[in-house]
Parts: structure tokens; C-alpha cells; sequence
């Protein structure tokens, strides 16, 4: 039995149709001095962007993550929708992840790739987004999930597109084609800084105007960064009251015990300092007040 990996079609540059050729890039015919210099930008990406976001603190030591199985375009369903793409454009790997075709391409085809599956049925953009790799590949992985509600669809409706994206480089946008892209993109350019081409109103969608930053970048801290923390202040009042109003709790795991008010201990403190007796007969999580404060009611309310 082949492996996963002999299933992963790769297509080189040079079997990619002829009339392509013309249009390829001059930095296609990478020389070793340009892919070292591509190296040591990925390497300096790397060092910028640091993995900042919190990691579970304890793995099994013979825990190995579980691959999702994947398997290959012959055969499918999805066979004339790759043959159809790979005619048009050169196509990096094909193959069917979690029941849906996956075609990886160049960034600078994802326009022309959408407009060609718009046509041949698939109408919907279901989702866009990005994965943030820049930790540890100098990148972000783009992907456009597609939707056909076509009955001749039957068996091949959803299909991913993927492609990678330089931090630095900037990728056309769809929303041309697909209108659910004029907000995905803006959150995507919001949340992750990615730039889009010819978005006609390419602005922050979630955060403010002026917010510092893009929080799902992993290099970006959870608790947020010194212009996060001191947003609030710094709009109201000005930077000049920072010390007198003090930093902004953010938190959201935060117990003062000095704080009885706040974070009341069941088994301690009862309203206004007055102290809490726990029914034996009742589950702890049900307390009550203390005796001398308890009265009968005559009758309900």
C-alpha cells in the first residue's frame, strides 16, 4: 500500500501547460544565492515572530497527534474539477481531506482559480481565512473553503483552495467574485494584517481604527500588548493619566481574596462580613445565611 505521501499529487513547474510559461515570474528560475537569501528572510520572520500564545504545560510522553487521513483526486468525484483547474493553472498538490477536495496553489492564481470553480458551479464562499505560520515557516497559509448547491453536485460540493503568503507579500482579492469576501478579507486584514488588492474598502472590521496590532497573530500576547492595555486610558483621558487611573484589569482568571466583595469565599465570609454556617444535610454548593439573621416567612410572597 502506498503511503499517505504518494497520495499528495505534485505537479513540477515544467508540466504545467505551455502557454503558461510566458507569464512565469522572473524569480522563478531561483538561483542558490536567491533561495539562501529567501532562507535567512525566513529565519529573521521567525525571530520577529515569536510563538507567544500559551502551551499545555504537560504532554504524554508517547502521545503522537493523529494525521487526518488523506487520499487521492483519481478516481473521485473531484477528477474533472482538478483536470479542469490543472489545464488552467499549475496545480502544487491535490487531494481529499475530511470529505472535501483540497488544490494547493500559486497566490498569484487565486483570483483566477476562483473566478474558474465560480464558473463551474461552485457559487458560495462558505469561509476565508489564514493560519498565522510566520513562527515557524515565515508565512501564512491561506484558504477559501467553496460550496456548490448544484443537485449535478452531488458527491463533490465543498472544495478548499490553499496557497501560501509571504508576510510581506499581498494576495488579490475576491470579492469580485464572491461578495462574502468584502468582510472575510477585512477581518482577515484586521485580525492578521494580510493585505488585499483591489478590496474596495480594505479597513479594520473588529478592532478599533487605530488599534496597534492584529491580536490573532501568535506573536501577539493574550493579555495584549502596552498599546492594548492602555487603549482606554490614552482615549479618554490622555497618556498624561496613565499613573493616576492606573492599568486596566484584563484578566479574566483574576481572585483577589482581600477583595470579599468581589470573590467571596462560600466557606468564609458571608454578606456584609458575617459569617457563613454550612447544612450538613444539604450538598455544599447550597449554602445559607447565618442563623441569628434567618426568619420565617408566614406565608409566600
Amino acid at each position: 500500500m502506498p503511503s499517505t505521501a504518494d497520495w499528495i499529487r505534485q505537479i513540477p513547474e515544467s508540466s504545467a501547460p505551455a502557454h503558461h510559461t510566458h507569464n512565469a515570474p522572473a524569480h522563478a528560475l531561483d538561483s542558490s544565492a536567491n533561495a539562501s537569501c529567501q532562507a535567512h528572510q525566513i529565519h529573521q520572520t521567525r525571530q520577529t515572530h515569536k510563538d507567544v500564545q500559551k502551551k499545555s504545560t504537560h504532554t504524554p510522553r508517547f502521545y503522537q497527534p493523529t494525521h487526518t487521513a488523506k487520499s487521492p483526486i483519481e478516481g473521485s468525484a473531484w477528477e474533472v474539477i482538478y483536470n479542469h483547474l490543472s489545464y488552467f493553472f499549475p496545480i502544487e498538490r491535490a487531494y481529499i481531506e475530511l470529505g472535501i477536495a483540497v488544490f494547493w496553489v500559486k497566490k498569484d492564481d487565486i483570483l483566477g482559480v476562483m473566478k474558474r470553480l465560480h464558473r463551474l458551479g461552485y457559487e458560495t464562499l462558505s469561509d476565508m481565512s489564514a493560519v498565522d505560520r510566520l513562527a515557524d515557516e515565515g508565512r501564512f497559509e491561506m484558504f477559501y473553503l467553496l460550496h456548490s448547491l448544484q443537485s449535478s453536485f452531488e458527491g463533490k460540493r465543498r472544495v478548499r483552495v490553499k496557497c501560501y503568503l509571504g508576510e510581506n507579500e499581498a494576495i488579490d482579492s475576491i470579492s469580485s467574485v464572491f461578495s462574502l469576501a468584502l468582510w472575510s478579507e477585512r477581518e482577515a486584514y484586521d485580525m492578521l494584517g494580510i493585505e488585499f488588492l483591489n478590496h474596495p474598502k480594505l479597513s479594520r472590521l473588529i478592532m478599533p481604527r487605530d488599534w496597534v496590532g492584529h491580536p490573532l497573530r501568535r506573536s501577539y500576547p493574550l493579555q495584549g500588548d502596552e498599546s492594548a492595555s492602555w487603549y482606554e486610558i490614552d482615549k479618554i483621558f490622555g497618556k498624561e493619566y496613565r499613573e493616576v487611573v492606573g492599568k486596566e484589569q484584563r484578566d479574566s482568571t483574576r481572585v483577589d481574596e482581600k477583595n470579599p466583595r468581589d470573590f467571596s469565599r462560600i466557606d468564609a465570609i458571608g454578606e456584609e462580613g458575617e459569617g457563613l454556617y454550612m447544612d450538613a444535610a444539604k450538598a455544599l454548593f447550597v449554602k445559607n445565611i447565618a442563623q441569628a439573621k434567618k426568619t420565617l416567612l408566614p406565608k409566600r410572597k
